[in-house]
């Protein structure tokens, strides 16, 4: 019976101090209370993909450790530690989620058996982000973790169609990152599209005007960024809903001064040069005929149409108008043209002046009638 006694009562002895043995084995039964999973652990998380190891552990973030004591959440502290019941405080901020568990479990195993220590991050802190320059909307906001670059840019109004994203910064600590965004839009280079930290502060700098393309529309103007190899339809994609759908007309004016008019059909498919001049419009064009001609006015334009056919179509006569002597107004400029041969683009005012006989006609008409005058004057002063 004593033999008993003293055997039972070493067994309580080796229970009363469990926490110092290494190797205990819990019995996880559902029903004890310290196996149960915190409410953090239990709720649902939205995550964009699978958490990456790279990932920076910081201040709000939670973790859920199991050891033979039970399952334990707990948070990392606005001075970026975490404090493990029993087993001390460990800092773990600023590293990685693979640093930062293997900081945590170093000093559970100093504790408990590694078979029975397991450490996972249940909830990741939201993100504080600022994101300025060019963007509809910049500012701070309160993000999601683990978003990407391009969500952040969309949460705050998207790119302004100034934006220069060839050479968008994003500001990290001491480090300052140049991320030319095109590579993802045009390539998908997933690693331009980066995974965000807290604290990050995105700019997107504007265009200068060596390399941006204006487009006019009947209702605003827009100045895009110029991007190598885009075409003039994909620069109209991109401002999206504001070019109206009844465009039909587009006059390109290239960086050497040269103007050219398409049918906006024709045109989608031309590839664009820095500082070009983009001019979109809907209704029918126009090209004014005015001086000799029977119909003074505007005509329809037409692109396959010479000045001779506007000329025509406005009525002529050769013994009335000069077309040896035709000019055309364009720009403000006026220059002569050869009707037969020389483009006429929308808006140009073609000008067909008197022929020479004409000239002289209207002048020996008018000193005819001045002679008159002159000598019924003088038979009323004789008189």
């Amino acid at each position: 019976m004593l033999k008993f006694l003293v055997l039972l009562l070493a067994v309580l002895c080796y229970g009363a101090d469990d926490d110092k043995f290494t190797a205990v084995v819990p019995q996880f039964q559902s029903q004890d209370v310290k196996f149960q999973r915190n409410t953090v652990a239990q709720e649902p998380y939205d995550l964009e993909q699978v958490i990456d190891s790279s990932y920076v552990v910081g201040p709000g973030d939670f973790f859920e450790i199991l050891s033979p004591k039970g399952f334990d959440v707990v948070q990392v502290s606005p001075e970026g530690n975490i404090s493990v019941p029993s087993c001390g405080v460990v800092t773990v901020d600023k590293l990685s989620l693979s640093e930062a568990k293997a900081a945590l479990k170093n000093m559970l195993v100093s504790k408990y058996d590694e078979r029975y220590v397991q450490v996972q991050i249940v909830r990741m802190r939201k993100l504080q982000l600022s994101v300025l320059g060019a963007v509809a909307k910049p500012g701070h906001k309160v993000m999601n973790p683990q978003t990407r670059l391009g969500s952040a840019v969309e949460a705050f109004g998207g790119f302004q169609p100034l934006a220069d994203k060839k050479h968008v910064k994003v500001y990290r600590d001491k480090d300052t990152l140049d991320i030319d965004y095109t590579l993802f839009e045009s390539m998908g280079v997933d690693e331009v599209n980066l995974m965000l930290h807290s604290g990050d502060v995105v700019y997107v700098p504007y265009t200068t005007s060596e390399g941006s393309i204006a487009i006019s529309t009947p209702v605003s103007s827009y100045t895009v960024s110029f991007v190598e190899g885009r075409t003039l339809g994909e620069y109209i994609d991109k401002l999206g809903g504001v070019v109206e759908s009844k465009i039909r007309w587009a006059k390109v004016k290239k960086p050497d001064g040269s103007v050219s008019t398409y049918e906006l059909a024709d045109a989608r498919d031309l590839r664009l040069e820095p500082k070009t001049e983009v001019e979109l419009w809907s209704n029918e064009p126009f090209v004014y005929v005015g001086g000799a001609v029977t119909m003074v006015g505007k005509v329809p334009y037409n692109p396959d149409y010479h000045a001779i056919d506007y000329i025509a179509t406005s009525g002529v006569s050769i013994v009335t108008g000069s077309l040896s002597r035709a000019t055309r107004v364009r720009d403000g400029k006026r220059e002569s043209i050869d009707p037969y041969k020389d483009d006429i683009k929308p808006g140009d005012f073609i000008e067909i002046p008197r022929s020479i006989y004409e000239s002289v006609k209207d002048v020996t008409l008018f000193l005819a009638s001045l002679l008159s005058v002159v000598a019924t004057a003088i038979i009323i002063s004789t008189y």
